[in-house]
């Protein structure tokens, strides 16, 4: 056995032994992330958390960018390839939101808990290990980024992706040829590498107004409103490529006896072909350019959400390397699309996946948990993914 061989046994044999114990470290971990608000654009403060504890982790560098995302730089030998993982820490759930966590049995409960309080927490333990044993194979960038959720629209994700070059890693600097992304969120069973592309647009449609009786027949935002929601209601999308519509929000007008001057909405639309999505969108201004015209009002749509689609091969050799280390494991791996921190890199056409390391349910929602005992068979496969990584196995 080489050296290196030697060396490698060791320390991965030793991160998983230590690992093998951290449950309630973890559960201390998730809890004091879960419990600082981090609604999507006001993640300053669980950063601030996170980069305290990257660097009281022995972090050898940490960074905070422009846009929030908190980093962690570890060296490597060989810059041939460099392994990046983000871990986003903004939640769904507004700041007032009570994020208090509970502990009963197997389940930690809390809004966020999951998604994404537990992958920040386990790759702050792997970070650990890997500042233990520098220089590590290939550099290791891990970092807790800004904007992964709703109308946060990829925001760390996409800055970093778009600034490789400008990040100076005490005098190390990124080629982006060289990076493979490793992204932690979602659950134990999957492995997502295909990008689901959105499109979000607020559409606010204006009317003249007035009284409900001194001034009926004036037009009306919420009928316009209305009528446009009732066409794009009627829109069809094909099944194959998957592709989705859906008005998440309404709101407008002043009181039950006012004729509305004004109104807005939120639509959502999805797809796993950039074609299909176009063609949604097309729709949908069409059924909304004659709402406008049928209901005598205006509108005006503002683009709030554009993630782009992306796919890595099921034969690349990042997802074939894997999935059978998923099977050495006896984790049961199945390939999705989901929109992801992922979608970012995958439209650049660098390889990125994302990963979950838990089992959990309810995510988005208030009621929320995961399953404790999945936490250390979790992390510690995480770290064999790491492995197969940093020794070039795929």
């Amino acid at each position: 056995m080489t050296n290196q061989g030697v060396e490698h046994v060791a320390w991965v044999q030793k991160g998983l032994s230590e690992l093998e114990g951290c449950q309630e470290e973890l559960v201390g971990l998730i809890t004091a992330v879960t419990e600082v608000p981090a609604p999507s654009h006001q993640e300053q403060e669980r950063g601030k958390l996170i980069a305290g504890l990257m660097r009281e982790f022995r972090f050898p560098l940490v960074q905070v960018d422009p846009v929030g995302d908190v980093i962690g730089f570890f060296p490597g030998r060989d810059p041939s390839r460099v392994i990046v993982s983000m871990a986003h820490m903004d939640t769904v759930f507004p700041m007032e939101t009570s994020l208090a966590v509970k502990r009963e049995g197997n389940i930690l409960a809390a809004p966020g808990v999951s998604d994404n309080s537990t992958s920040v927490a386990q790759m702050l333990l792997l970070g650990r290990i890997f500042a233990r044993n520098l220089p590590l194979p290939h550099p290791v960038i891990l970092i807790a980024n800004v904007g992964e959720e709703g109308l946060g629209d990829l925001k760390g994700s996409r800055y970093f992706c778009a600034h490789v070059a400008d990040y100076d890693f005490d005098g190390f600097r990124l080629g982006p040829s060289k990076m493979v992304f490793l992204n932690m969120d979602g659950g134990l069973d999957q492995l997502v590498n295909a990008g689901i592309g959105s499109r979000r647009l607020k559409v606010t449609y204006t009317g003249e107004g007035g009284h409900s009786w001194a001034a009926f027949g004036k037009s009306s935002a919420i009928h316009g409103l209305g009528t446009a929601i009732a066409g794009i209601a009627k829109i069809r999308v094909p099944q194959n490529p998957r592709t989705t519509y859906n008005v998440g929000v309404i709101s407008g007008g002043i009181s039950v006896n006012s004729i509305a001057a004004e109104a807005d909405m939120l639509i959502d639309m999805r797809s796993v072909s950039d074609e299909a999505l176009f063609q949604v969108e097309k729709d949908v201004r069409a059924a909304m350019d004659a709402a406008a015209a049928e209901t005598n009002t205006s509108y005006e749509a503002e683009v709030v959400g554009d993630r782009p689609t992306g796919m890595l091969s099921p034969d690349a050799p990042l997802v074939r390397g894997l999935m059978e280390l998923g099977k050495e494991h006896g984790v049961e791996l199945r390939l999705s699309v989901s929109s992801t921190d992922s979608n970012i890199p995958l439209a650049m056409r660098w390889p990125s996946v994302t990963m979950g390391f838990k089992k959990s349910e309810n995510g988005h929602r208030v009621t929320e948990y995961l399953y404790i005992d999945s936490l250390v068979p979790g992390v510690k496969f995480a770290l064999c993914c790491y492995e197969g990584l940093l020794y070039d196995r795929f």
